[in-house]
């Protein structure tokens, strides 16, 4: 008894090392959103230069999602958190170092190589140290540091920005990593990782061959980029867009800007609760909210006060989190424990590539309609409806013929939570 209140005791503190390293990764990339009009003065650079500045992390990161995904099932995800949250502190440390726009653009694109290995081992981290029937639950709250990262980013890095430049507080908040490091490797020291099924993560090349083939993983990751693309559009240009559309200072910007943030942990929390509960049901919810979504987008278009502003970008991030809950609970419903980091790391890289397009395209939109964010909200709206559209062709999710399904609970050895 004393034994397992241990084990549940540690998997509660791996569970909220690990929501602490999602929200300082959100503070590390926000950051760069809230210091955008700094930069831009700064360095004399345009929207367009701007946009393609704060995709070019997206780059990087996108690029690592199935790498990083491979890294964590071949070599435990321990190892790769451990290297992921270390790369990603010294290149925000850097980015403050930056002295032109090339190097710029590098900087922020190593810095996405180093964030992008965490999303998947961090999921394979949850299949390590929680027993089957507790993973859909420790997956849905530890993704919803996603919406608080964003919410905290603005409180903990306006008054830095106010009080030491846009250059120096990346410095200061590098070291947020290096606190996280340490203290993930002192929880997980003693951790046993899934020992009473010591193969289990291990894949092979036929596993990896069969999850390229799963139809339905393409259509979800295809689901994710578009719906992506209003999320990290929304969420790049939202600060640039009250100080430069509404009026507001920097100060006030990022006080605002946690509204939608805390809406945002509230969605994921219950999403991720009623998404279960309704099991194959679910992409019919998540039908209907990428519409509301899309709806929302489009009336902010038409709004004419802040209050109504920040209502809709409120909505939508509560509709936006019916998506985020779907997909990334997905790989620990239906997939083999072997290949957990592999499968998320394919969905997310559908909705990271979304990172790549978004910032930039709305940047252009934005120079070419002389400063107006209209035609950039009328591209998000668009992206939601396409999404819509793609999750009408998933199949019911329990069809044994679209997934790669371990035996039923019961039939599988006990695990150590």
């Amino acid at each position: 008894m004393k034994e397992s209140l241990s084990r549940e005791a540690r998997s509660r503190w791996i569970l909220a090392a690990l929501y602490a390293a999602w929200i300082v990764s959100y503070i590390d990339r926000t950051v760069v959103s809230l210091a955008l009009s700094q930069i831009g003065l700064d360095m004399k650079l345009e929207a367009s230069a701007l946009g393609v500045v704060l995709s070019s992390f997206f780059v990087g990161y996108a690029l690592m999602q199935i790498p990083g995904g491979w890294l964590a099932d071949r070599f435990g995800s321990r190892k790769v958190i451990v290297f992921a949250v270390l790369m990603w502190s010294v290149f925000t440390g850097l980015t403050g170092a930056a002295w032109s726009l090339t190097s710029l653009l590098l900087i922020r694109f190593l810095f996405g190589i180093g964030e992008g290995a965490y999303p998947a081992a961090s999921t394979k981290a949850v299949s390590d140290y929680f027993a089957r029937a507790k993973r859909t639950k420790a997956q849905a709250t530890m993704m919803s540091s996603n919406a608080l990262g964003g919410a905290l980013a603005p409180i903990v890095c306006t008054p830095f920005l106010l009080w030491l430049g846009w250059r120096h507080t990346f410095l200061a908040i590098s070291f947020l990593g290096v606190i996280i490091v340490a203290w993930f490797l002192l929880i997980t020291r003693r951790a046993a990782v899934t020992q009473d099924a010591p193969t289990a993560s291990k894949a092979d090349k036929g596993v990896y061959k069969e999850l390229l083939r799963n139809t339905t993983l393409w259509k979800v990751m295809l689901l994710f980029f578009f719906a992506n693309i209003a999320s990290w559009g929304l969420s790049s240009w939202m600060p640039t867009y009250l100080m430069e559309a509404q009026g507001i200072d920097l100060k006030s910007a990022g006080l605002i800007s946690v509204i939608p943030g805390l809406i945002g942990v509230l969605g994921m929390l219950v999403s991720g609760r009623i998404l279960d509960r309704i099991g194959a049901k679910a992409k019919y919810a998540v039908t209907c909210c990428l519409a509301c979504y899309a709806i929302s987008l489009f009336l902010i278009t038409q709004a004419v006060s802040l209050l109504q502003v920040m209502t809709l970008m409120s909505l939508a991030t509560m509709f936006g989190s019916f998506t985020l809950s779907f997909v990334f609970t997905l790989p620990h419903r239906l997939m083999k424990q072997r290949v957990v980091a592999s499968s998320f790391g394919m969905l997310n890289f559908g909705g990271q590539a979304a990172g790549i397009v978004s910032p930039t395209i709305m940047g252009l939109l934005i120079s070419a309609s002389g400063g107006s964010f209209n035609s950039a909200f009328l591209f998000l709206t668009g992206s939601c409806l396409m999404a819509a559209v793609v999750s009408l062709t998933i199949p019911k999710l329990n069809q044994p013929k679209e997934t790669l399904i371990d035996p039923p609970a019961a039939a599988v050895p006990a695990e150590p939570v």
